[in-house]
């Protein structure tokens, strides 16, 4: 795989990340940082290999020593996994998920407020 590969499959998962997951950093590396647990196990590490081929490119020793099958195929895994991602979805799962715990925390406070009452004798 030649280096202008890697950088291409590496720019096409930074833009991604910005697109899908609205994740912005200064390199891929950064991205991938504060993507953490939002990835699967699986597609972190293989995001984890292109960063690190992207990180040795420069060295042309440690070049060669790049598996370009494996680099190739992560890159893909990555790529695909992201744009199975909806921007949209992930937007309305945060606001009902915040939703949830104000309801549950109202929810709970009326409670309180209940017994509190009963135990006063004022109910």
């Amino acid at each position: 795989m030649s280096g202008d590969l890697i950088t291409k499959v590496a720019d096409e998962m930074r833009t991604l990340f910005e697109q899908r997951l609205r994740i912005k950093g200064r390199s891929l590396e950064q991205q991938v940082h504060k993507a953490g647990r939002a990835l699967p196990r699986k597609v972190r590490s293989d995001a984890r290999s292109v960063v690190d081929a992207l990180a040795v490119q420069g060295n042309p020793k440690l070049a060669r020593m790049v598996d370009e099958k494996r680099i190739a195929q992560s890159g893909r895994n990555v790529v695909a996994y992201l744009k199975t991602i909806d921007p949209q979805d992930r937007l309305k799962g945060q606001v009902l998920s915040w939703l949830g715990a104000v309801s549950a925390f109202g929810i709970i406070l009326f409670v309180v407020l209940v017994w509190v009452a009963v135990k006063r004798g004022l109910v």
